[in-house]
Protein backbone atom coordinates (compact mmCIF):
# COMPACT_ATOMS: atom_id res chain seq x y z
CA UNK A 1 0.00 0.00 0.00
CA UNK A 2 1.29 3.42 -0.87
CA UNK A 3 0.48 6.22 1.35
CA UNK A 4 0.78 10.41 0.86
CA UNK A 5 0.33 12.88 3.22
CA UNK A 6 -0.57 16.60 1.56
CA UNK A 7 -0.77 19.23 4.49
CA UNK A 8 -3.75 21.72 2.60
CA UNK A 9 -3.59 23.38 5.76
CA UNK A 10 -2.29 23.67 9.52
CA UNK A 11 -5.64 21.85 10.64
CA UNK A 12 -6.50 20.05 7.26
CA UNK A 13 -4.55 16.95 5.49
CA UNK A 14 -5.47 15.07 2.38
CA UNK A 15 -4.26 11.25 2.45
CA UNK A 16 -3.81 9.68 -0.82
CA UNK A 17 -3.63 5.74 -0.83
CA UNK A 18 -2.91 3.32 -3.96
CA UNK A 19 -3.74 -0.37 -2.88
CA UNK A 20 -1.54 -2.62 -5.35
CA UNK A 21 -3.52 -5.38 -7.88
CA UNK A 22 -2.74 -8.35 -5.96
CA UNK A 23 -4.46 -6.95 -2.81
CA UNK A 24 -7.33 -6.00 -4.76
CA UNK A 25 -7.60 -9.05 -6.86
CA UNK A 26 -7.29 -10.97 -3.90
CA UNK A 27 -10.26 -9.31 -2.12
CA UNK A 28 -12.46 -9.35 -5.50
CA UNK A 29 -12.13 -13.32 -5.80
CA UNK A 30 -13.01 -13.79 -2.06
CA UNK A 31 -16.01 -11.84 -2.87
CA UNK A 32 -16.80 -13.88 -5.93
CA UNK A 33 -16.41 -17.78 -4.19
CA UNK A 34 -18.44 -16.07 -1.06
CA UNK A 35 -21.47 -15.12 -3.90
CA UNK A 36 -21.11 -18.30 -6.13
CA UNK A 37 -21.80 -20.33 -3.02
CA UNK A 38 -25.11 -18.18 -2.56
CA UNK A 39 -26.15 -17.31 -5.87
CA UNK A 40 -29.58 -18.32 -6.88
CA UNK A 41 -29.93 -17.94 -11.14
CA UNK A 42 -32.41 -19.94 -12.30
CA UNK A 43 -30.89 -22.53 -14.74
CA UNK A 44 -28.09 -23.40 -12.63
CA UNK A 45 -27.29 -25.67 -9.36
CA UNK A 46 -25.97 -23.50 -5.92
CA UNK A 47 -22.07 -22.82 -6.48
CA UNK A 48 -22.37 -23.83 -10.34
CA UNK A 49 -23.04 -20.38 -11.91
CA UNK A 50 -20.76 -19.59 -14.20
CA UNK A 51 -18.59 -16.66 -13.41
CA UNK A 52 -19.08 -14.47 -16.61
CA UNK A 53 -22.72 -14.28 -15.38
CA UNK A 54 -22.08 -13.62 -11.79
CA UNK A 55 -19.76 -10.59 -12.94
CA UNK A 56 -23.05 -9.30 -14.51
CA UNK A 57 -25.55 -9.70 -11.50
CA UNK A 58 -23.34 -8.93 -9.15
CA UNK A 59 -20.12 -6.88 -10.71
CA UNK A 60 -21.49 -3.18 -9.11
CA UNK A 61 -22.34 -4.76 -5.58
CA UNK A 62 -19.17 -6.21 -5.29
CA UNK A 63 -17.17 -3.52 -6.55
CA UNK A 64 -18.39 -1.27 -4.01
CA UNK A 65 -18.03 -4.18 -1.11
CA UNK A 66 -14.48 -4.58 -2.21
CA UNK A 67 -13.45 -0.90 -2.16
CA UNK A 68 -15.85 0.18 1.33
CA UNK A 69 -13.60 -3.15 2.77
CA UNK A 70 -10.08 -1.93 1.34
CA UNK A 71 -10.70 1.73 2.40
CA UNK A 72 -11.58 0.51 5.52
CA UNK A 73 -8.65 -1.69 6.07
CA UNK A 74 -5.80 0.95 4.44
CA UNK A 75 -7.67 4.52 6.38
CA UNK A 76 -6.82 3.03 10.07
CA UNK A 77 -3.40 1.20 9.19
CA UNK A 78 -2.50 4.48 7.90
CA UNK A 79 -3.70 6.58 10.77
CA UNK A 80 -1.95 4.34 13.41
CA UNK A 81 1.47 3.92 10.88
CA UNK A 82 1.86 7.51 10.50
CA UNK A 83 0.28 8.93 13.58
CA UNK A 84 -1.97 11.56 11.58
CA UNK A 85 -3.80 13.62 14.52
CA UNK A 86 -6.89 13.22 12.95
CA UNK A 87 -10.15 14.80 14.69
CA UNK A 88 -12.89 14.50 12.24
CA UNK A 89 -14.64 12.15 9.90
CA UNK A 90 -12.91 11.59 6.82
CA UNK A 91 -14.55 12.71 3.62
CA UNK A 92 -13.29 10.28 1.13
CA UNK A 93 -13.36 9.87 -2.71
CA UNK A 94 -12.88 6.73 -4.45
CA UNK A 95 -12.05 6.03 -8.21
CA UNK A 96 -13.49 3.18 -9.97
CA UNK A 97 -12.17 -0.02 -8.86
CA UNK A 98 -11.10 -2.25 -12.34
CA UNK A 99 -9.88 -5.88 -11.55
CA UNK A 100 -6.09 -5.98 -12.50
CA UNK A 101 -5.24 -2.09 -11.71
CA UNK A 102 -4.35 -0.70 -8.37
CA UNK A 103 -7.53 1.00 -6.26
CA UNK A 104 -6.73 4.14 -5.88
CA UNK A 105 -8.71 6.75 -3.36
CA UNK A 106 -8.15 10.16 -1.22
CA UNK A 107 -9.24 10.95 2.56
CA UNK A 108 -9.32 14.39 3.33
CA UNK A 109 -9.36 15.39 7.13
CA UNK A 110 -9.04 18.11 9.95
CA UNK A 111 -6.38 17.33 12.05
CA UNK A 112 -5.13 19.05 15.72
CA UNK A 113 -2.72 22.06 14.73
CA UNK A 114 0.95 21.81 15.36
CA UNK A 115 1.42 24.63 18.04
CA UNK A 116 4.87 25.43 19.74
CA UNK A 117 4.40 28.43 21.96
CA UNK A 118 6.44 31.27 22.84
CA UNK A 119 6.30 34.30 24.78
CA UNK A 120 4.33 32.23 27.88
CA UNK A 121 6.45 33.46 30.79
CA UNK A 122 6.18 36.69 32.70
CA UNK A 123 2.89 38.08 31.43
CA UNK A 124 1.44 40.60 33.60
CA UNK A 125 -2.34 39.94 34.49
CA UNK A 126 -4.56 41.28 37.68
CA UNK A 127 -6.24 39.09 40.14
CA UNK A 128 -9.16 41.06 41.30
CA UNK A 129 -10.29 40.14 44.36
CA UNK A 130 -13.68 41.37 46.05
CA UNK A 131 -13.98 41.60 49.30
CA UNK A 132 -17.17 40.38 51.13
CA UNK A 133 -19.54 42.85 52.81
CA UNK A 134 -21.14 42.43 55.90
CA UNK A 135 -24.51 42.38 53.90
CA UNK A 136 -23.67 39.91 51.68
CA UNK A 137 -23.08 37.50 54.32
CA UNK A 138 -26.51 38.91 56.29
CA UNK A 139 -28.12 37.50 53.09
CA UNK A 140 -26.64 34.42 53.49
CA UNK A 141 -27.59 33.66 56.73
CA UNK A 142 -31.35 34.87 55.92
CA UNK A 143 -31.31 32.93 52.77
CA UNK A 144 -30.08 29.56 55.18
CA UNK A 145 -33.08 30.33 57.63
CA UNK A 146 -35.17 30.40 54.34
CA UNK A 147 -34.49 27.10 53.25
CA UNK A 148 -35.62 25.97 56.98
CA UNK A 149 -38.70 28.09 57.32
CA UNK A 150 -41.68 25.79 57.59
CA UNK A 151 -45.60 26.60 56.77
CA UNK A 152 -48.35 27.07 59.06
CA UNK A 153 -51.74 26.90 57.78
CA UNK A 154 -53.40 30.29 58.34
CA UNK A 155 -57.13 29.94 60.27
CA UNK A 156 -58.08 33.77 60.75
CA UNK A 157 -59.20 34.89 57.37
CA UNK A 158 -59.70 32.97 54.10
CA UNK A 159 -58.56 35.69 51.67
CA UNK A 160 -55.18 35.41 49.46
CA UNK A 161 -52.45 38.07 50.15
CA UNK A 162 -48.96 39.16 48.76
CA UNK A 163 -46.51 37.16 51.22
CA UNK A 164 -48.85 34.14 51.68
CA UNK A 165 -48.04 30.37 50.56
CA UNK A 166 -51.02 29.10 48.01
CA UNK A 167 -51.56 25.69 47.42
CA UNK A 168 -53.62 25.83 44.07
CA UNK A 169 -55.10 23.48 41.13
CA UNK A 170 -54.12 25.38 37.62
CA UNK A 171 -54.21 25.45 34.27
CA UNK A 172 -53.04 27.44 31.25
CA UNK A 173 -54.03 28.30 28.11
CA UNK A 174 -53.15 30.36 24.54
CA UNK A 175 -55.41 30.41 21.91
CA UNK A 176 -58.07 28.24 23.65
CA UNK A 177 -55.66 25.31 23.74
CA UNK A 178 -53.71 24.22 26.80
CA UNK A 179 -50.14 24.77 27.14
CA UNK A 180 -48.18 21.39 27.47
CA UNK A 181 -46.36 21.56 30.74
CA UNK A 182 -48.26 24.38 32.40
CA UNK A 183 -51.05 22.30 34.22
CA UNK A 184 -50.56 21.09 37.93
CA UNK A 185 -53.04 20.25 41.15
CA UNK A 186 -52.09 20.61 44.68
CA UNK A 187 -48.34 23.18 43.70
CA UNK A 188 -47.63 25.64 45.91
CA UNK A 189 -46.70 28.88 44.97
CA UNK A 190 -45.30 31.47 47.25
CA UNK A 191 -47.14 35.58 46.85
CA UNK A 192 -44.14 37.77 45.69
CA UNK A 193 -43.18 39.21 42.83
CA UNK A 194 -40.67 38.03 40.79
CA UNK A 195 -41.16 33.97 41.05
CA UNK A 196 -43.91 33.51 38.34
CA UNK A 197 -45.19 35.32 35.23
CA UNK A 198 -45.49 38.93 35.69
CA UNK A 199 -49.48 39.44 36.56
CA UNK A 200 -49.60 35.99 38.16
CA UNK A 201 -49.22 36.85 41.72
CA UNK A 202 -51.12 40.48 41.59
CA UNK A 203 -54.09 38.17 39.77
CA UNK A 204 -54.17 36.22 42.95
CA UNK A 205 -53.94 38.47 45.71
CA UNK A 206 -57.40 38.80 47.07
CA UNK A 207 -58.93 35.63 45.79
CA UNK A 208 -60.59 33.53 48.49
CA UNK A 209 -60.00 29.75 49.64
CA UNK A 210 -62.12 27.95 46.98
CA UNK A 211 -62.55 29.89 44.35
CA UNK A 212 -61.32 29.80 40.81
CA UNK A 213 -60.42 32.70 38.99
CA UNK A 214 -59.29 32.91 35.69
CA UNK A 215 -57.20 35.98 34.30
CA UNK A 216 -54.92 36.43 31.45
CA UNK A 217 -50.89 37.79 31.30
CA UNK A 218 -49.17 39.81 28.59
CA UNK A 219 -46.14 38.13 26.93
CA UNK A 220 -42.99 38.78 28.56
CA UNK A 221 -40.06 40.04 26.76
CA UNK A 222 -38.42 37.07 26.87
CA UNK A 223 -40.97 35.11 25.13
CA UNK A 224 -40.27 33.02 21.98
CA UNK A 225 -42.06 33.78 18.55
CA UNK A 226 -44.74 30.93 19.62
CA UNK A 227 -45.09 32.60 22.99
CA UNK A 228 -46.09 35.87 21.66
CA UNK A 229 -49.75 35.67 22.65
CA UNK A 230 -51.45 36.34 26.04
CA UNK A 231 -51.28 33.18 28.23
CA UNK A 232 -54.72 32.62 30.37
CA UNK A 233 -54.28 30.85 33.52
CA UNK A 234 -57.43 28.95 35.13
CA UNK A 235 -56.60 28.89 39.29
CA UNK A 236 -58.31 27.32 42.06
CA UNK A 237 -57.15 28.12 45.91
CA UNK A 238 -56.93 25.07 47.74
CA UNK A 239 -55.11 26.57 51.03
CA UNK A 240 -53.42 29.63 52.56
CA UNK A 241 -50.31 29.37 54.62
CA UNK A 242 -47.75 31.59 55.96
CA UNK A 243 -43.95 30.85 55.75
CA UNK A 244 -41.93 31.33 59.23
CA UNK A 245 -38.09 31.47 58.91
CA UNK A 246 -36.47 30.56 62.10
CA UNK A 247 -35.09 32.88 64.23
CA UNK A 248 -31.30 33.61 63.68
CA UNK A 249 -29.82 33.24 66.75
CA UNK A 250 -27.30 31.08 68.72
CA UNK A 251 -29.35 28.08 68.58
CA UNK A 252 -29.95 27.91 65.00
CA UNK A 253 -26.40 28.33 64.69
CA UNK A 254 -25.99 25.39 66.63
CA UNK A 255 -28.67 23.52 64.65
CA UNK A 256 -28.50 24.29 61.53
CA UNK A 257 -24.87 25.69 61.10
CA UNK A 258 -23.19 23.23 62.89
CA UNK A 259 -21.81 26.38 65.17
CA UNK A 260 -21.72 27.61 68.77
CA UNK A 261 -22.62 30.63 68.67
CA UNK A 262 -24.28 32.84 65.74
CA UNK A 263 -20.91 34.99 65.48
CA UNK A 264 -19.18 31.84 64.79
CA UNK A 265 -21.71 30.77 62.09
CA UNK A 266 -21.54 34.41 60.56
CA UNK A 267 -17.35 33.63 60.58
CA UNK A 268 -18.10 30.81 59.24
CA UNK A 269 -20.43 31.62 56.51
CA UNK A 270 -17.63 34.92 55.80
CA UNK A 271 -15.13 32.42 55.08
CA UNK A 272 -16.81 30.40 52.99
CA UNK A 273 -17.96 33.37 50.51
CA UNK A 274 -14.36 34.77 50.84
CA UNK A 275 -12.94 31.18 49.42
CA UNK A 276 -15.68 31.38 46.95
CA UNK A 277 -15.05 35.04 45.82
CA UNK A 278 -11.14 33.84 45.54
CA UNK A 279 -11.85 31.50 43.04
CA UNK A 280 -13.97 33.34 40.94
CA UNK A 281 -10.61 36.12 40.95
CA UNK A 282 -8.24 33.15 40.28
CA UNK A 283 -10.63 31.96 37.56
CA UNK A 284 -10.36 35.32 35.72
CA UNK A 285 -7.36 35.87 36.06
CA UNK A 286 -6.58 32.53 34.62
CA UNK A 287 -9.12 33.24 31.73
CA UNK A 288 -7.30 36.84 31.04
CA UNK A 289 -3.76 35.27 31.42
CA UNK A 290 -4.92 32.49 28.56
CA UNK A 291 -6.08 35.28 26.45
CA UNK A 292 -3.23 36.87 26.23
CA UNK A 293 -1.15 33.99 25.48
CA UNK A 294 -3.82 33.07 22.55
CA UNK A 295 -2.78 36.71 21.51
CA UNK A 296 0.68 36.29 21.22
CA UNK A 297 0.36 32.44 19.72
CA UNK A 298 -2.51 32.98 17.44
CA UNK A 299 -3.79 29.90 15.59
CA UNK A 300 -6.42 27.98 13.99
CA UNK A 301 -8.64 25.23 15.10
CA UNK A 302 -10.46 22.33 13.27
CA UNK A 303 -14.28 23.73 12.76
CA UNK A 304 -15.37 20.60 13.68
CA UNK A 305 -13.92 20.67 17.17
CA UNK A 306 -15.35 24.18 17.35
CA UNK A 307 -19.32 22.95 16.22
CA UNK A 308 -18.64 19.76 18.45
CA UNK A 309 -18.07 22.10 21.80
CA UNK A 310 -20.96 24.43 20.57
CA UNK A 311 -23.31 21.85 20.95
CA UNK A 312 -21.56 20.83 24.41
CA UNK A 313 -22.75 24.77 25.64
CA UNK A 314 -25.75 24.14 24.39
CA UNK A 315 -26.06 20.57 26.47
CA UNK A 316 -25.32 22.43 29.39
CA UNK A 317 -27.82 25.03 28.91
CA UNK A 318 -30.35 22.27 28.84
CA UNK A 319 -30.36 22.55 25.04
CA UNK A 320 -30.64 19.23 22.67
CA UNK A 321 -27.45 18.87 21.19
CA UNK A 322 -29.48 17.11 18.08
CA UNK A 323 -30.35 21.31 17.84
CA UNK A 324 -29.55 22.51 14.18
CA UNK A 325 -26.88 25.27 15.39
CA UNK A 326 -27.53 26.95 11.78
CA UNK A 327 -31.25 27.76 13.11
CA UNK A 328 -29.79 29.60 16.30
CA UNK A 329 -30.65 33.56 16.27
CA UNK A 330 -27.44 35.04 14.86
CA UNK A 331 -26.31 36.37 17.75
CA UNK A 332 -26.40 33.64 19.55
CA UNK A 333 -24.70 31.54 17.21
CA UNK A 334 -22.16 33.94 17.08
CA UNK A 335 -21.68 34.11 20.75
CA UNK A 336 -21.52 30.39 21.43
CA UNK A 337 -18.73 29.61 18.24
CA UNK A 338 -16.80 32.11 20.02
CA UNK A 339 -16.52 30.72 23.50
CA UNK A 340 -16.69 27.42 21.86
CA UNK A 341 -13.70 28.22 19.78
CA UNK A 342 -11.82 29.65 22.91
CA UNK A 343 -12.17 26.56 24.48
CA UNK A 344 -11.07 24.27 22.41
CA UNK A 345 -7.65 26.50 21.83
CA UNK A 346 -7.69 26.70 25.78
CA UNK A 347 -7.09 22.65 25.30
CA UNK A 348 -4.70 22.86 22.13
CA UNK A 349 -2.76 25.64 24.60
CA UNK A 350 -2.54 23.31 27.81
CA UNK A 351 -1.43 20.13 26.00
CA UNK A 352 1.39 22.43 24.22
CA UNK A 353 2.28 23.70 27.09
CA UNK A 354 2.20 20.40 29.28
CA UNK A 355 4.37 18.81 25.92
CA UNK A 356 6.92 21.80 26.19
CA UNK A 357 7.53 21.47 29.34
CA UNK A 358 7.53 17.55 29.65
CA UNK A 359 4.78 17.40 32.38
CA UNK A 360 3.38 14.61 33.40
CA UNK A 361 0.95 12.57 36.00
CA UNK A 362 2.15 9.94 38.01
CA UNK A 363 -0.02 6.65 38.83
CA UNK A 364 -0.34 7.34 42.21
CA UNK A 365 -2.02 10.92 41.14
CA UNK A 366 -4.26 9.66 38.85
CA UNK A 367 -5.35 6.76 41.53
CA UNK A 368 -5.85 9.79 44.17
CA UNK A 369 -8.11 11.86 41.25
CA UNK A 370 -10.09 8.70 40.79
CA UNK A 371 -10.35 7.85 44.62
CA UNK A 372 -11.61 11.69 45.45
CA UNK A 373 -14.03 11.56 42.31
CA UNK A 374 -15.37 8.25 43.97
CA UNK A 375 -15.64 9.44 47.22
CA UNK A 376 -17.55 12.28 46.11
CA UNK A 377 -20.37 10.61 44.36
CA UNK A 378 -21.72 9.21 47.06
CA UNK A 379 -22.70 5.26 47.86
CA UNK A 380 -25.69 5.28 45.45
CA UNK A 381 -23.42 5.92 42.53
CA UNK A 382 -20.37 5.06 43.62
CA UNK A 383 -20.25 0.66 42.28
CA UNK A 384 -20.94 1.78 38.47
CA UNK A 385 -18.20 4.43 38.22
CA UNK A 386 -15.86 2.01 39.85
CA UNK A 387 -16.64 0.03 36.96
CA UNK A 388 -16.80 3.19 34.57
CA UNK A 389 -13.03 4.40 35.68
CA UNK A 390 -11.57 0.39 35.59
CA UNK A 391 -12.13 0.94 31.95
CA UNK A 392 -8.41 2.44 30.30
CA UNK A 393 -9.86 4.83 28.24
CA UNK A 394 -11.72 6.35 31.05
CA UNK A 395 -9.06 6.89 33.60
CA UNK A 396 -7.23 8.28 30.35
CA UNK A 397 -9.51 10.96 30.15
CA UNK A 398 -9.10 11.92 33.77
CA UNK A 399 -5.46 12.00 32.89
CA UNK A 400 -5.78 14.10 30.50
CA UNK A 401 -7.72 16.81 33.14
CA UNK A 402 -4.98 16.47 35.43
CA UNK A 403 -2.31 17.25 33.08
CA UNK A 404 -3.97 20.17 31.73
CA UNK A 405 -4.66 21.73 35.57
CA UNK A 406 -0.53 21.11 35.90
CA UNK A 407 -0.36 22.84 32.24
CA UNK A 408 -1.99 25.99 33.94
CA UNK A 409 -0.43 26.05 37.53
CA UNK A 410 2.63 25.82 35.46
CA UNK A 411 1.43 29.04 33.16
CA UNK A 412 0.00 30.79 35.92
CA UNK A 413 3.81 30.22 37.99
CA UNK A 414 5.25 32.07 35.18
CA UNK A 415 3.26 34.98 35.22
CA UNK A 416 3.48 38.56 36.84
CA UNK A 417 -0.12 38.29 39.08
CA UNK A 418 -0.84 42.07 40.51
CA UNK A 419 -3.42 41.00 43.04
CA UNK A 420 -6.10 43.83 43.68
CA UNK A 421 -8.41 44.07 46.65
CA UNK A 422 -11.33 45.35 45.60
CA UNK A 423 -15.05 47.50 47.29
CA UNK A 424 -12.61 50.37 48.21
CA UNK A 425 -9.99 47.89 50.37
CA UNK A 426 -6.29 48.88 49.84
CA UNK A 427 -3.68 46.69 49.31
CA UNK A 428 -1.53 45.61 46.85
CA UNK A 429 0.79 42.62 46.54
CA UNK A 430 2.57 41.39 43.32
CA UNK A 431 4.09 37.89 42.71
CA UNK A 432 6.45 36.97 39.62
Amino acid sequence: MKVTIESLSPIQKKLSFEIPPERVAEEIERSYRAVQSNARIKGFRAGKVPRPLLERHFGEQIAAEVSSLLVEESYGQALAEHAVPVVSRPHIVTEKLIPGQPFRYSATVEVRPEISLADYEGIEVERRVRKVGEHEVTQALDRLAESFAQLHPITDRDTVELGDVVTVDYSAFRRGKPVAGMQGKGRLVELKRGVAPPGFVEHLAGVRKGETVRFSVPPTEASTQSQEEPTTFCVTVRDIARKEKPLLDDEFAKDHGECATLEELRAKVLDNLQKAANRQADRQMEDELLSKILDRNPFAVPPSLVQDQVRRLLAESGIERSVDVSALPEPLRDELTMRARKQVQTIFVLDAIAKQAALTVSEEELHQRVAEILAAAGPEHRQRLEVSYAQPENREKVRERLLREKALRFLVDKAKIRTIEEEGVAGEQEKG
